[in-house]
């Protein structure tokens, strides 16, 4: 009896096996589905967004640099440059349009502004050596730094100085000065370009109208007739030539206008820029291209050009 149950028993252990066994491949793939479409959702996901938002530099407006002349930057035609060193960002110099190589460099207060160059500079007491200076120096680097304090040596009130500038070329030496002034929070320009005077467009002269003219009566038939149309609905090169340079004769008889009734006085910062956006104009920059480069303020411009289109 005893042998019979055990046989009973075992019987009903092993037929109940199978079951288990096929439940456990059904179970197994089902959980094998649910990982496999996770990962190509996770795969998915993963690529969209890739895709959507690519990572690309931020692009950053520089402030603008400025342009002087050679004798302007000397102080033959003006009392000199004012720079200003803004703290965190500082200022390049650069010769190198004017062709000169920098030799000597001097500051009148070091405890404020730290001074680099591209090249070799003389060493004090070697600028009388042929050789001195000819490592190419063209462009200098100035730095606002944390005041030092030097025994003996005397400061301004604003921390301001002079730096003066010796430079060489095949026409001789040149002796620039520049007032230096720490300045903070964000930068008008962050570089200073000299230009060679050769680059200096000559002023325009024109002859002071006769007042006899503006007593005599316009023709009727002239006043009657259509005007000429300069502008037309494509975009002509020429005709946007044209009209670059009627704007550059504009200005140019503008300025004549405001040097003649006391607004701008020659040789003055707004006469150079004034001069610079006359050349601008003539080289075929656009309006706002000839404003942006030469500095001249918007207002100014629009009066140039108005007072010189009366006339």
């Amino acid at each position: 009896m005893k042998r019979c149950s055990l046989f009973l028993i075992t019987t009903l252990i092993i037929s109940a096996i199978p079951s288990i066994s096929l439940a456990l491949p059904s179970n197994t793939v089902w959980f094998k589905k649910l990982s496999v479409d996770a990962s190509l959702e996770r795969e998915e996901s993963l690529n969209s967004n890739s895709l959507a938002s690519p990572a690309y530099p931020k692009l950053i407006a520089l402030p603008p640099a400025i342009n002087v002349y050679s004798q302007d930057a000397q102080g033959h035609n003006s009392n000199g440059i004012d720079l200003k060193v803004w703290s965190g960002y500082g200022l390049t110099i650069n010769f190198i349009s004017t062709g000169e190589t920098i030799k000597q460099v001097w500051l009148g207060d070091p405890s404020h502004f730290a001074l680099s160059s591209n090249g070799n500079l003389c060493q004090r007491g070697a600028s009388n050596n042929e050789n001195c200076g000819n490592g190419g120096a063209t462009v200098l680097f100035l730095r606002q730094i944390k005041p030092i304090d030097f025994p003996s040596l005397t400061s301004s009130v604003d921390g301001s100085t002079v730096m003066t500038v010796i430079t060489n070329s095949s026409l001789g030496q040149k002796q620039y000065q520049f007032k230096l002034i720490p300045a903070k929070g964000k930068p008008e320009y962050t570089s200073l370009i000299i230009k060679p005077d050769s680059d200096r467009p000559k002023p325009l002269l024109v002859e002071k109208p006769n007042n006899s003219n503006f007593n005599t009566p316009t023709n009727t038939a002239n006043r009657n007739s259509t005007p000429i149309n300069r502008f037309s609905n494509n975009n002509s090169p020429v005709l946007n030539a044209s009209s670059l340079r009627n704007d550059a004769n504009s200005i140019a008889v503008g300025l004549a206008v405001a040097v003649g009734n006391g607004t701008i006085k020659p040789k003055s910062g707004e006469w150079r820029k004034a001069q610079d956006t006359i050349r601008l104009l003539r080289k075929g920059k656009p309006r706002v291209e000839a404003i942006r480069l030469s500095g001249i303020p918007q207002n100014l411009f629009n009066q140039l050009i108005q007072w010189g289109q009366r006339r």
